[in-house]
């Protein structure tokens, strides 16, 4: 068995690498556009961004809020780009997180190998001496590259090193239900602030890119890239590592690792959780069009992941009496 404080470590600092990497990706994104697209196209990208991260763009209360979005989205992009990079007061910027990640590492710091430390240590140090004034003027574009790169370095030393035992299990967890929580805000944000018209495929082709998906996307269905065909693609496919379908795939293949289900005994509440997520992904009952059926909007999908955090940790992590006891 493994300690509950250490069980929580792994799954935070996986949840939190996921956060950094995710949010590079849609910095990365937004910062080549910046050059070359028109200033509405530049803000709704602003727009769609913070708002799949839930989080407002500095100076929001000063302007009252969404209501006068237009305000602060139209600010310059160096200053929402330094929020969500550097600002150490903001928990969704990727220096909070990464620091996050590495201090839940150094709590299991005896559970885990020097290279899988240094390969989380290396780049926080990186970032921690880093200024965004100091690679605004040349590639910024370059640093988030580098940035996914380390967290993708980071998880290939843990695959390759790591027993498959109860901690690389909370690890894989804690990675996939951040993942499966991002893309579904991220669709639901998309969904959101892109009409379904020929003139914003590029924003669809866009929203592969920053899953990680576009080629694989292009290899199945060709280079045309449309809202129902991209949106099925990050959600119901089960060979690609960016839907929704496989993380919960990985979640409950880990679950059944961590505590293999015993026939006559009620599910746990985790278990529940992950069988109605499975449900909605394997038998398509997601509703990806406006007024389309299904039996979930994505907006549902989020609120499951969060009810599947909350009962791993009641179940896992702080069990209440009963359960320990049982």
């Amino acid at each position: 068995m493994i300690l509950a404080r250490v069980a929580d470590s792994f799954y935070w600092m996986n949840r939190y690498l996921e956060r950094v990497e995710h949010t590079a990706r849609l910095l990365g994104l937004q910062l080549e556009r910046l050059p070359s697209s028109p200033v509405q196209e530049i803000a709704n990208g602003w727009r769609r961004l913070f708002g799949s991260l839930d989080t407002h763009p500095p100076g929001a209360d000063i302007y009252g809020g969404p209501e006068d979005e237009d305000d602060f989205f139209f600010a310059d992009g160096y200053t929402l780009t330094d929020y969500l990079t550097f600002d150490t007061t903001n928990p969704t910027s990727i220096v909070f997180c990464l620091t996050a990640a590495r201090e839940n590492a150094r709590q299991v710091r005896d559970a885990i190998s020097n290279g899988i430390w240094s390969s989380l240590n290396r780049p926080y140090l990186q970032l921690r001496d880093t200024d965004l004034v100091d690679i605004w003027p040349k590639e910024p574009v370059m640093l988030y590259r580098g940035i996914v790169e380390a967290v993708q370095l980071f998880d290939g030393v843990c695959a390759s090193s790591m027993r498959r035992d109860a901690g690389w299990h909370f690890m894989r967890i804690g990675r996939f239900i951040e993942r499966a929580q991002l893309v579904s805000s991220l669709l639901e944000a998309h969904c959101t602030n892109v009409k379904d018209t020929a003139e914003e495929d590029g924003d669809w082709a866009g929203l592969l890119r920053v899953c990680n998906a576009f080629e694989a996307y292009c290899q199945l269905h060709g280079a045309q890239v449309g809202r129902e065909k991209a949106l099925g693609f990050l959600v119901y496919d089960a060979e690609l590592s960016s839907s929704l379908r496989f993380a919960v795939n990985q979640i409950r293949s880990s679950l059944e690792a961590i505590d293999p289900p015993v026939r006559g005994r009620p599910p746990v509440e985790p278990y529940e959780i992950v069988g109605r997520l499975d449900s909605a992904f394997s038998q398509h009952r997601v509703n990806l069009t406006v007024g389309g059926g299904g039996w979930y909007d994505l907006a549902d999908l989020v609120i499951l992941c969060r009810n599947f955090h909350e009962a791993l940790e009641r179940t896992y992590i702080y069990p209440t009496e009963a359960q320990a006891a049982s």
